[in-house]
């Protein structure tokens, strides 16, 4: 059982994410601009309508990602970092849920590896259709050249629908959204070398449409197995741009530091 404590910590964690995206969004669109001095905990605490817990935690956020520094005594001023890393930074703020993005992939094996079985039992033609209509969805992304995180994670919630268990499918949902952050973060990774990037994009769409093809032979063990490796595949990935997320924190830190030198 999850004691009210453990609850409210959660749901403070829920609020000082949120007021860290909307802090991000005011360095992307200028408001609060390089050398400048941030508004006062106070004020930020009048503005958001968060507590000064919440605030606090945000704006210490923000200094781990290296777009600001807090001087004591005199507040908080943002940091001369590079617009390309502000520009990613909410991406780069699953960072901070690095321990929960990793033990999101291994619940989501233990739980779709199920969820895969069902499918394959008890999918229907309509639960066929809708799977289809979201891979479909990846591929028109990929055409236009745009992300497939969110539609990716979209195939998993409608292969969740097709096992018809309403208490599994809820529990992916409750995923989706620190999955798409984690295959954004990992797509960005990718940027700076548009061949690599298109090659996982399309990798994304050939990988979920194996797994679709597997799930609809109705073998429920092989398809608990595809959804394991599937999943055990993008782990991989997922690490590894992390571990380069966190290269380039150091690399953003140590040369705001020479710059100040």
């Amino acid at each position: 059982m999850i004691s009210n404590r453990e609850v409210g910590n959660q749901k403070r964690d829920t609020l000082s994410i949120l007021t860290l995206q909307q802090l991000l969004e005011r360095l992307k669109d200028g408001t609060f601009k390089p050398g400048g001095r941030l508004p006062s905990q106070n004020e930020l605490v009048e503005q958001y309508g968060v507590s000064r817990t919440g605030i606090r935690e945000a704006l210490q956020m923000m200094a781990v990602l290296s777009l600001i520094e807090i001087r004591p005594g005199l507040g908080c001023f943002v940091k001369a970092v590079s617009p390309e890393y502000i520009i990613h930074a909410d991406v780069m703020a699953v960072l901070l849920q690095k321990e929960a993005v990793i033990e999101v992939i291994e619940a989501r094996k233990i739980v779709e590896s199920g969820i895969a079985a069902l499918a394959a039992e008890r999918a229907t033609a309509e639960d066929y259709w809708r799977i289809e209509d979201v891979l479909t969805q990846i591929d028109r992304s990929i055409q236009r050249n745009d992300t497939v995180a969110m539609v990716a994670a979209e195939f998993h919630y409608a292969l969740a629908l097709a096992s018809h268990n309403m208490v599994l499918t809820k529990l992916v949902r409750s995923f989706t959204q620190l999955m798409t952050k984690a295959g954004l973060l990992l797509e960005s990774s990718l940027e700076s070398s548009p061949e690599e990037l298109a090659k996982f994009r399309q990798n994304e769409l050939s990988s979920h449409r194996e797994l679709y093809f597997t799930i609809k032979e109705g073998n429920p063990p092989k398809a608990s197995q595809a959804m394991v490796d599937h999943i055990s595949y993008s782990q991989g990935l997922i690490v590894n741009a992390l571990e380069r997320a966190e290269s380039l924190a150091v690399q953003a830190e140590q040369a705001v530091s020479a710059e100040a030198l």
